[in-house]
């Protein structure tokens, strides 16, 4: 299993809401917000994840990733 945490900009807060939703949409992915800045996802493997990321990437204009596991 992988694990991130992902930070966003206040200025894309509205974003999050949709995000985790779409992510969680995924059979193999589990996205949760965390704060009103901040939301969790977990993937069950690295294929997952890698969708997880370009998936992050491209919605958001600038957001910060950090690997929990």
């Amino acid at each position: 299993m992988k694990a991130i945490k992902v930070f966003i900009d206040g200025e894309e807060q509205f974003k999050m809401l949709c995000l985790v939703e779409k992510l969680n949409g995924h059979p193999d992915i589990m996205a949760t917000a965390t704060g009103p800045t901040e939301f969790v996802v977990a993937a069950e493997g690295e294929y997952s994840m890698a969708y997880t990321r370009a998936v992050i990437e491209g919605r958001l204009n600038d957001c910060t990733i950090e690997i929990i596991k």
